[in-house]
């Protein structure tokens, strides 16, 4: 493979190809019922490529490879403006890929044989639905397990620790993840971590309203004091840490606010805890983007170890990462890693180690040293801005 052009690493489409991705499931498990919303309002809001004037006059290309029950999927369509261009879905029967749909426009083909559940209903399929939707709507076999796989292809972004929930709700109801999460806390020194209910701290109104003679004003404090009742108790997340004496001696366990008090790199961590635990147990696909954001290198180190060594259910981990130690032997074979690079004409390209002949990426080989020396290309091209200050 001839060495790549080399770009700004941080603009190469990373999260771009990630948000295509959610684009992408949002649009499948969302096509029937947002038929019958205003445009605005559905889940597919694409926005093309601006930097090629064709683009603006071609719909956008979504595909993806999977395997799901053991056999392999072929799916995809194009989109425009909201309207289904062209749709496809095939499967991998024995060696040979077997075609069970083809849509171009309001013409559908069905395969007879290997999708008789799509049967009939090509001639009902509005020109904004996926015909896999309708066809999975009516409990058809082949295409509710791609709506399936598509469920359990979950999507995080490293940037927004929104992921909290998960954790706290895995953490009350599951006694095997409270242990497998506590020995990971420890680890990480927290002593202890739990959930507890507490009152929230009203506002009393109560004088303010009998000093003020306007009654509408009144009426609005009575509103918002009610309302701050209605609200009932609310939740706290407390992490507990030792403290010690000017001796060093343990002297008791002091608890510090979750949001206000823990570092950002442990809110991470803890954050992601629940989603993990998720997708190992259940077989899941879980995508990051930005996975290292916040974290120290030993901490992502540690979320890819429990992918390599309590994966028994074959689930699976996509990452973006501007983290070099990763790319190691060690941790990831030579198909496992991925570039984005944009080209001279700021187009993203997605390409894999292993495209580079062996001899030029041999067993041996220090990946991270390499990728760093611009050999596999998608490295920052500093050499003009470095010679300003010559």
């Amino acid at each position: 493979m001839q060495k790549p052009n080399r770009t700004l690493l941080n603009a190469s489409g990373k999260s771009n190809l990630i948000k295509s991705m959610s684009l992408m499931k949002n649009f499948v498990l969302n096509s029937f019922r947002d038929a019958l919303l205003d445009k605005k309002e559905r889940h597919l809001n694409v926005q093309k490529f601006m930097l090629n004037a064709e683009c603006d006059q071609k719909p956008s290309f979504f595909e993806i490879l999977f395997i799901q029950k053991k056999k392999r999927y072929r799916y995809g369509f194009e989109v425009s403006d909201g309207i289904i261009i062209s749709e496809w879905l095939f499967f991998v029967k024995s060696i040979k890929e077997v075609e069970l749909f083809i849509r171009k426009g309001n013409s559908i083909k069905v395969h007879k044989r290997s999708f008789k559940e799509g049967v009939g209903l090509e001639e009902k399929t509005l020109e904004n639905v996926l015909f896999l939707t309708v066809v999975a709507q009516l409990n058809g076999e082949k295409s509710t397990q791609v709506i399936e796989w598509f469920k359990k292809f979950k999507i995080l972004s490293g940037l927004n620790d929104l992921h909290h929930s998960k954790t706290l709700s895995e953490y009350k109801k599951n006694p095997k993840f409270k242990k497998w999460a506590e020995s990971v806390f420890k680890s990480l020194d927290i002593v202890h971590f739990n959930s507890i209910k507490i009152t929230p701290k009203i506002f009393d109104f109560k004088n303010i309203k009998n000093k003020e003679k306007n009654q509408k004003v009144q009426k609005l404090f009575s509103a918002i004091n009610d309302l701050q009742k209605d609200q009932g108790e609310a939740e706290q997340v407390l992490t507990w840490h030792n403290k010690y004496d000017g001796n060093k001696i343990l002297k008791e366990r002091i608890p510090f606010d979750f949001y206000t008090q823990e570092s950002e790199g442990t809110k991470k961590i803890i954050n992601y805890l629940g989603p993990i635990y998720d997708t190992l147990s259940n077989g899941l696909i879980l995508v990051v983007d930005e996975l290292d954001s916040r974290l120290h290198p030993l901490l992502t180190i540690m979320i890819l170890s429990f992918f390599h060594e309590y994966n028994v259910k074959n689930a699976q981990l996509i990452f973006a990462s501007h983290d070099t130690n990763l790319l190691k032997k060690d941790y990831f074979r030579r198909d496992q890693i991925w570039f984005t690079e944009k080209n001279d004409f700021k187009e993203s390209e997605l390409y894999s180690l292993i495209e580079y002949k062996e001899e030029h990426v041999r067993n041996d080989a220090s990946f991270d040293k390499n990728y760093l020396k611009g050999r596999y290309g998608a490295i920052p091209f500093l050499d003009n801005i470095l010679t300003e200050f010559n």
